[in-house]
């Protein structure tokens, strides 16, 4: 039976568990899995206790051997979150987002996010708990339908950047005649609670429609009271209120007012509630049901854990959701999908469902192409990397499609400053021409991000640079400062014996070959090697990589840099440090992951911030997956070879990314 000391357990005893096994065969609750021991601790929100119970006896019915454990002295999740930062439980049962202020705490204590599941959907209509939200209207408004950035105009102080101003007036918002000059009342609750942290409700409102931002300062703020909560009394203030607009649940609708339909965006469609688009999330202000938990990156979760999340997203556990007392609606096959992904990938995503597509900067064209996909345009060897990168986002925001146009680096710098392309993937940084060209257009720099290393294997066009010598020659090594001696000046003269090289050749002179100061690759050589000056007069500049290894091969005074993937055994990699004493590498797989190698090259995926705008929502999290650990290994498995980057430089790139507005 369920113990009552310090948590419940359910064990097959319950008696529950017999009607369970009664009902449907175990294999139809989870697929099979090697015998498990010990207990899964939960705590949180009390209205998924009924949920976490049903699951506990669904649970220890596959796994006799182990238990679900729930807290009863915690009732809210602000408690289970407190238990899951200290580590006295492995998951916290979230009916609401986490705050702000939460994940903050998390971070600061783990450096990274805790991870989301979503496990079920919120309810349609019910009192209390976690359900869907509507926005009300009095009913003598002719006000139909609004998108969520008109909303985010009405509601926020300061609307997110593309929305447009504040709106103060009805007219704001369409309607004509008397209406138009009558001001917008805002009604809604106490935007914070006496603990700092804001409702439930309100802190989904901020997400989800204001995008981090605040309510407007004259909002007409209501507060529970006896017989009334806060969420009744809104909607009674907008029936006595013709100016008046509020949130609430649409349990608590009254005669004198009506429901707006919303739309994601403008030019989606405006839904109006029910069930069924509360369930499939088409209704804008659906909400989710979590499991929080710790996931440290790259290690694996408890089997006892993800054995437990995979029976809640089973069939036998999404049937339990559709009979909780609060109604909670189970997730869709592909809500399903998604949270399985996210289990197995551990992302830590957005919590608050879909992430809406790109607004359109002033002066830009729309990225979203005639049949909705969204162009990526940029280098035509990241074709596999974009793909499977672009699976596994869609994965997590259905309805996301990207449409890629790869046919060469150069392709990509105009596309992105004429708004043609959400984000340039480059395998080289913009040449001067083409930052000139983009400043002009834009009138700001293109930020890029890191996100892979070149690859090693000779099938990528993309690889570190590499300086050669024919393979009998017995060159041990070179920094820099020789470098910059041998391509860049001050080799009038220079012998082999001045590199260090003894015996016949030691009085002969250095033949520099390498790739034209015009080619990506000479670009890079002068400003990472060679402080950015120019190429000696002697040095002799070729278009291709396999023609400065054919060169350097068939020259036994000869030394070059070309691709480190175009090496041939007539050649010899020359190993390299940066400083005089420092350990050189010959740039081997693992110094140029973990960083050590000093002339490896990225892959790079450029984004657009107009002077005064913000980075587009979708490429901040298109870019936050491709530099997840979970990105990062879709990288690793590509066909061609990419490297993915050292922990300390996603880390780097993340820390850059979060850095931008």
């Amino acid at each position: 039976m369920m113990t009552m000391t310090r948590s419940h357990r359910f064990f097959p005893a319950f008696a529950c568990a017999a009607l369970f096994l009664a009902a449907g065969r175990i294999a139809d609750a989870a697929p099979a899995a090697p015998p498990l021991t010990g207990v899964v601790r939960c705590a949180g929100g009390s209205t998924m206790l009924s949920l976490v119970e049903r699951w506990g006896r669904q649970f220890n019915g596959l796994h006799p051997r182990a238990a679900v454990e729930v807290n009863p002295r915690i009732t809210l999740a602000a408690g289970g979150f407190r238990e899951l930062l200290t580590g006295r439980v492995d998951l916290v049962d979230f009916v609401r987002e986490p705050f702000p202020a939460e994940v903050a705490a998390f971070k600061r204590r783990f450096g990274y996010p805790p991870l989301l599941i979503n496990v079920a959907n919120g309810s349609f209509d019910t009192r209390g708990g976690t359900h869907a939200i509507a926005i009300y209207v009095n009913s003598s408004n002719p006000l139909r339908h609004l998108t969520l950035g008109r909303l985010d105009e009405i509601l926020a102080a300061a609307p997110r950047a593309g929305a447009g101003r504040p709106i103060g007036t009805w007219g704001g918002v369409g309607l004509k005649g008397s209406w138009a000059r009558r001001p917008i009342h805002v009604y809604g609750m106490t935007p914070l609670r006496a603990t700092g942290n804001p409702p439930g409700i309100v802190n989904f409102m901020e997400i989800r429609v204001l995008h981090g931002g605040t309510f407007r300062t004259d909002l007409r703020a209501l507060v529970d009271r006896p017989g009334e909560s806060a969420l009744q009394a809104i909607v009674r203030a907008v029936a006595n209120d013709p100016d008046g607009i509020g949130y609430s649940g649409f349990a608590y609708a009254v005669p004198g007012v009506r429901t707006v339909a919303l739309a994601e965006r403008r030019g989606a469609p405006y839904v109006r509630i029910a069930p069924a688009q509360v369930a499939d999330r088409s209704y804008p202000l659906s909400r989710q049901i979590y499991f929080g938990l710790n996931s440290p990156p790259g290690r694996p979760l408890p089997p006892l854990v993800r054995a437990f999340i995979e029976l809640a997203l089973s069939p036998a556990g999404q049937r339990a959701v559709a009979r909780t007392p609060d109604r909670f609606l189970p997730l869709t096959s592909q809500q399903i999908a998604r949270s399985r992904l996210q289990l197995r990938a551990r992302i830590p995503l957005a919590p608050y469902g879909p992430i809406p597509p790109p607004s359109v900067a002033a002066g830009s064209a729309p990225y979203r192409t005639a049949s909705g996909a969204i162009p990526i345009v940029g280098y035509n060897d990241m074709r596999e990397m974009l793909t499977a990168l672009d699976k596994l986002f869609a994965a997590s925001h259905p309805g996301v499609r990207f449409a890629l146009t790869l046919k060469g680096t150069r392709t990509a710098p105009a596309a992105l400053a004429a708004g043609r392309s959400l984000f340039a993937p480059m395998g080289a940084a913009f040449s001067p021409i083409e930052l000139a060209a983009y400043r002009r257009e834009v009138g700001s720099d293109p930020i890029a991000f890191r996100i892979a290393n070149d690859s090693l294997d000779p099938r990528a066009r993309s690889a570190p640079l590499a300086v050669f010598v024919p393979a009998a020659n017995p060159l041990p090594r070179l920094d820099f400062a020789q470098l910059q001696r041998i391509f860049a000046g001050g080799g009038a003269g220079l012998t082999w014996g001045q590199l260090g090289v003894t015996g016949g050749l030691a009085t002969r002179p250095v033949h520099a070959y390498g790739l034209a100061a015009t080619t990506a690759l000479g670009r890079f050589m002068r400003r990472h090697a060679l402080a950015g000056r120019p190429f000696d007069g002697r040095f002799v500049g070729l278009a291709e990589s396999p023609e400065v290894v054919r060169q350097v091969g068939n020259d036994p005074l000869g030394i070059g840099f070309a691709a480190m993937n175009r090496a041939t055994p007539a050649v010899r990699i020359v190993p390299l440090s940066r400083l005089e004493g420092q350990r050189p590498s010959r740039g081997s797989r693992a110094d140029v992951i973990a960083g050590r190698y000093p002339l490896d090259r990225q892959l790079l995926i450029y984004v657009r911030i107009p002077p005064g705008g913000r980075l587009e929502p979708l490429a901040r999290a298109y870019l936050r997956l491709a530099l997840s650990p979970a990105g990062q290994r879709v990288i690793a498995a590509g066909p061609l070879g990419s490297l993915p980057l050292s922990a300390a430089q996603a880390a780097a790139e993340r820390v850059r990314l979060e850095a931008l507005r």
